[in-house]
């Protein structure tokens, strides 16, 4: 016996609604559970040295009542002072003097400075700062003709690339989806990039979203400056089609 069309629809409709609750709810869920793991990795910390130094005073006095006493909360309020002192000191002279030696002395570390200076570069690209890894956004034909792939150019090539090639080429970032971090390094002439108005903020989202969330396009932006491919596509077009 087949079931009925009101029981189909039925369940058509709680599928549906079970789904988008997912949707919405994941990245909610997500963010809350890692911010509450951050937020229980600092006051465990808070605790531990509140304790510490109970312990030691009460060695020192021989009282056992504590001098300190922890309350949940106290390892938000820290790492807001943290923060809040890390921008105030390096915004003045003698701060950025000092930010700027340790940061040398991090990047003559072997090993963690590759690390650093990735996550530097990382945090460049996301946050838009002034020497951002990133500079603009762009499509070019890649693993071949006939598709389109979004890159990010990173800088024009120099030194012995350059100059071994036919062309002037552009250092481009091919990113993976869902993992911006990791791509491919391509160089491309500068023929063969499709400048996007896009931001490398709204191009990283359409990269992690895997193509899902589509930034809007600013059409206004572009007028009067097609891309080179669309100009071709369209001149390819056979007589007649508009």
């Amino acid at each position: 016996m087949q079931p009925k069309k009101e029981d189909r629809s039925l369940r058509t409709g709680l599928k549906r609604y079970f789904v988008a609750g997912i949707l919405v709810l994941l990245p909610l869920a997500v963010t809350v559970w890692l911010v509450w793991q951050i937020i229980g990795a600092v006051e465990g910390g808070v605790q531990t040295i509140i304790e510490r130094i109970n312990a030691a005073i009460a060695r020192r006095t021989g009282r056992e009542e504590e001098f300190l006493t922890y309350h949940f909360g106290y390892g938000f309020l820290v790492v807001i002072a943290i923060v809040f002192g890390a921008g105030l000191f390096a915004t003045n002279v003698i701060g950025r003097k000092l930010v700027r030696f340790v940061e040398n002395l991090v990047t003559k570390v072997p090993f963690i400075s590759k690390i650093y200076l990735t996550v530097q570069q990382i945090r460049d690209a996301f946050i838009g700062r002034e020497h951002a890894l990133f500079q603009s956004v762009a499509v070019i034909e890649y693993p071949r003709p006939g598709l389109y792939t979004i890159c990010f150019v990173t800088s024009t090539a120099e030194g012995e690339v350059q100059h071994k090639t036919k062309e002037e080429v552009v250092c481009v970032f091919i990113p993976t989806t869902p993992n911006p971090t990791s791509g491919f390094l391509i160089f491309v002439p500068q023929d063969g990039l499709v400048p996007l108005s896009m931001t490398v903020e709204e191009a990283m989202k359409l990269v992690i979203s895997g193509g899902a969330l589509v930034p809007e396009h600013r059409v206004d932006e572009l007028r009067g400056a097609e891309p080179a491919l669309l100009q071709e596509s369209g001149d390819n077009a056979a007589p007649g089609e508009s």
